[in-house]
């Protein structure tokens, strides 16, 4: 049943303002929403499900793009679904971010004249927390800014208690059932940061610097040598041997012999790897186990010792490999120190110029060292294999689906994760070692060795990987390891939506994680949304100072001009997408547009009295209004269950803007006036078609929808809601499709817009009605134009209007063709003949100077030898154009003296 055949509430719709205040309609219904607590979870069993988790914002960020674009696609998707019956679930949350938020209290303690090594760790975790309460929740204030429908009496952070407990769970099962494990080997480490990183928090970058040839002379033969590449050489004295291809003739007679470690007393063997890249430098590498993440895998091959020569905030260690006057500098003023003396002891044989990549920490910037350190490792293999078949079974689809590809190439080829940080800030290690030297896990601190019985245990000082923490995201949120009503009802979720950076760090852990501890996929899809660049296709960066502020481009333009943005980006176009300050104008004015035509439907409705639509007395363009309508709501219902979010957006923009609002709202205008119904069909039509416009909109843009629907009438159901996000979404309805009122109406709409380009042409004034004459053989198409002369009179400024089987051009007619329909434009009456001709003429002899002055430069042989191409095919475009005017000018002149 339609809305319109049933009972309207009595009350009278109240006609919105005259303006539309973004700002103002904001913040009264984010009010009025959490007045309401619309947003609280209620679990009904007998709907069907639907659930989102959200990524986990840090507690140290603002709202940026990212946020602003993918909460507002999760947010469409939720608000669709709770409109179309299902039971929803949008968890939301924080992330306590271990290594960034310990970096910005550090640098806060640093203004403060403090640090947290004089502090203790103790002091400085209760400053982190203060921290936490000060800044933590500051990021969803921004997002109510952006409407979202989070559940917002769930929101859940990683250092709450019961999610600490599903941490320590999973850690003790995966270290009971040995996937745990602590390993002694070179990481990446950031001396700023004083921890160890993944490699997926290494940002690479291009530096100039040098490549450096070493001589290592023989031992006892000083006269020959053995000439090393690298561009570390500060790392030398923890050398244990030099290395050399199997092949390689230049270097066979050497290998199984030693060479002098340069400013040592030292010897090193010459060993044999293939590891070696004989094209690279001398094709002889030098071996430091410690601080070389490839020269440790080569040193535990052929059993070599692993001296570790620079200490973790990067300076050279004072130990019995670094000669004294080395000791205690810095990382690189070693390399500058170690490089003088070389020459002075003509052992540096070149230097050369060499860009490379470095490798810097993602957060501080800092050049990475690589640094042999003891960690926690888990063991990723098995628990690699399910996650990898979970998608290649499709069982989780990836859109768009290249992004699969990128997931099953990491996760096939995955190392041991490791999973320790050397932080003070985050989840401490549940492995506490007994004075015996007993080490093991436990949930909960223990009061005494299981082992031995000793009562003096020690915790681990280091913490879990955020990404440790946060890969149990979905589940821990949802109260496990016990099964809650809100587990039981909501998992495995519905769909993430994320950034593709994190398809390694995140994704993927989620999944095995899930299927390790579930038994079950932790979301069925997962949404790949674009990254937002500036406008010249750089990444946005605080840092940089080129990033958008959201929060500013919503005050600016309105939270639906900005959501309506980020619809129309989708997930299935373009990854790196440029930001465009236009389209948000765009959008504004959409809202304006879609406002504006709410106030005239309002005013429409102030008489309206309910009943059924009588198919019978339809006009076409009701017929054709209904179509479209209808048909959109199928395009666009295909578009959310394909998340095809682009085409959803430009359905609706293109039906509201052009079909409704320019098109079906000026005939609505006629109609109402000249009431050829009699019995308010226009007027149920309007409100058909608007009302449930409010809701077809209502999930990408909820503020304006919400304030439009709440000033309609209402009947008994939809009086009783609180909010139109309990309204449902609306459905097509198979009666209202009518293929032949599409193609009519079409018809009538090219014959005005014909008219109107005439109009156009030759500056006929607005005000001015002129007489129009159409002529052709086909029945049909004459009975549409009789019937269709009150929309062309109006909307063409069309009067008389004549329909003919046949005829010829009257004298200085323009003339248009349109289908099987010649359509003429006496113009003797609405214009000055003389006047426009001489105007015309005017410009034409303007348009052809220029002509002739574009012509002598191309002409020229020295502009096109010297010019550049583009310049050259710039002049040739424009030489076409003004062409072009004049062949256009000359008809119109033809026209005139016909």
């Amino acid at each position: 049943m339609s809305t319109t055949e049933t009972a309207m509430a009595a009350e009278k719709p109240e006609t919105p303002k005259s303006a539309y205040n973004p700002k103002e309609v904001e913040a009264k219904w984010t009010q009025h929403w959490f007045d309401n607590e619309v947003f609280s979870l209620d679990i009904h069993p007998d709907k069907p499900r639907f659930s989102i988790a959200l990524p986990p914002p840090n507690i140290t960020g603002n709202l940026h793009m990212g946020h602003a674009l993918n909460g507002t696609l999760q947010d469409m998707l939720i608000r669709l679904k709770r409109m179309q019956g299902y039971n929803v679930l949008w968890q939301a949350g924080t992330d306590h971010a271990g290594i960034s938020t310990q970096m910005v209290v550090e640098r806060k303690l640093k203004k403060e004249g403090r640090n947290r090594r004089q502090m203790g760790r103790e002091a400085f975790l209760e400053e982190v927390w203060q921290w936490r309460k000060q800044y933590g929740d500051q990021i969803f204030a921004q997002y109510k800014r952006l409407g979202v429908s989070f559940a917002w009496d769930r929101l859940a952070f990683t250092m709450d208690p019961d999610y600490v407990k599903a941490i320590y769970r999973a850690f003790v099962t995966l270290y009971d059932e040995d996937y745990i494990y602590r390993g002694n080997r070179v990481t990446n480490w950031c001396p700023r940061c004083l921890t160890s990183v993944s490699d997926l928090e290494v940002v690479h970058e291009d530096t100039a610097g040098h490549l450096y040839l070493i001589d290592y002379r023989l031992s006892g033969d000083p006269s020959r040598a053995l000439t090393v590449a690298t561009t570390r050489p500060e790392t030398m004295f923890g050398d244990v041997a030099v290395a050399v291809h199997s092949q390689d003739p230049r270097y066979l007679e050497l290998i199984g012999k030693t060479v002098r470690l340069p400013l040592t007393d030292r010897d090193l063997p010459v060993i044999a790897d293939d590891y070696v890249d004989r094209e690279f430098g001398t094709g002889a590498l030098k071996i430091t186990p410690a601080h070389d993440a490839n020269d440790w895998e080569v040193g535990q091959r052929h059993g070599l010792s692993s001296p570790v020569v620079i200490d973790q905030e990067a300076k050279m260690l004072a130990n019995e490999f670094v000669p004294n006057q080395f000791h205690g500098l810095d990382r690189f003023a070693a390399r500058d120190a170690i490089v003088a003396e070389l020459k002075t002891a003509e052992l540096l044989k070149e230097t050369q110029d060499y860009t490379h990549g470095v490798g810097h920490c993602e957060r501080c910037n800092t050049v990475i060292e690589p640094y042999l350190s003891e960690q926690w490792y888990l063991k990723m293999k098995d628990l690699a294999q399910p996650a990898i078949q979970a998608v290649e079974d499709e069982r989780i689809q990836f859109i768009p689906e290249r992004y699969a590809n990128m997931y099953l190439e990491w996760m096939r080829n995955v190392r041991d994760w490791n999973i320790s940080r050397q932080l003070w800030w985050g989840h401490r290690i549940p492995v506490w070692t007994c004075e015996n030297g007993h080490p093991e896990a436990y949930e909960a601190a223990p009061d005494k060795c299981y082992e031995c019985g000793s009562t003096k245990m020690e915790q681990d000082p280091d913490v879990l990987d955020t990404w440790f923490s946060s890969a149990l995201w979905p589940f821990a949120t949802l109260g496990w390891p016990e099964e809650t009503p809100e587990f039981k009802a909501f998992y495995p979720t519905t769909v993430l939506s994320t950034a593709r950076e994190i398809i390694y760090l995140w994704v993927s852990r989620m999944i095995f994680t899930s299927l390790k501890f579930t038994g079950t996929i932790p979301f069925k899809h997962v949404l790949i949304h674009p990254v937002i660049q500036t406008k010249d296709g750089k990444r946005m960066s605080k840092s940089k100072g080129n990033a958008i502020d959201p929060l500013d481009m919503i005050d600016k333009y309105g939270a639906d001009a900005n959501r309506f943005y980020f619809s129309a980006l989708g997930v299935k176009g373009d990854q790196d997408v440029r930001f465009r300050e236009e389209r948000l104008e765009e959008y504004r004015k959409f809202a304006n547009k879609l406002y504006n035509a709410g106030r005239f439907v309002l005013t429409q409705l102030e008489t309206f009295t309910t009943g059924p639509l009588n198919p019978d007395k339809l006009t076409l363009a009701d017929k054709w209004i209904l179509h479209k309508y209808n048909t959109v709501l199928s395009k666009v219902i295909e578009g959310f269950n394909n998340y095809d979010f682009h085409d959803v957006a430009r359905e609706l923009y293109d039906f509201t803007w052009d079909h409704f609002c320019d098109w079906y709202l000026e005939i609505a205008k006629i109609q109402t006036a000249q009431d050829q119904q009699g019995d308010g069909q226009t007027k149920k039509v309007l409100y058909m078609v608007f009302e449930g416009l409010m809701r077809a909109l209502h999930p990408i843009m909820p503020f304006i929808t919400e304030e439009l629907w709440s000033k309609l009438p209402k009947n008994e159901v939809f009086a009783e809601m609180v909010s139109l996000m309990f309204a449902p979404y609306p459905r097509p309805d198979e009666r209202f499709f009518d293929e032949q009122s599409e193609q009519d109406m079409n018809l009538v709409v090219r014959c005005i817009r014909a008219v109107r380009d005439v109009r156009a042409t030759f500056s006929v004034p607005e005000r001015a009605e002129a007489e129009v004459i159409f002529v052709t053989e086909n029945k049909a198409e004459q009975d549409l134009l009789h019937s269709s002369k009150p929309y062309i009179q109006r909307l063409a400024m069309a009067n008389p209007i004549s329909v003919k089987s046949e005829g010829t051009a009257p004298p200085r007619a323009a003339t248009q063709t349109v289908s099987n329909i010649k359509i003429f434009v006496p113009l003797g009456n609405v214009i000055d003949i003389e006047k426009a001709k001489t105007k015309l003429m005017q410009r034409k002899q303007s348009i052809e100077k220029e002509l002739s002055r574009v012509q002598d430069q191309l002409n020229n042989p020295d502009f096109k030898a010297r010019a550049p191409k583009e310049k050259v095919a710039a002049i040739e475009a424009q030489l076409q154009d003004l062409q072009n005017q004049i062949a256009s000018v000359d008809a119109q002149l033809k026209v005139l003296e016909s």
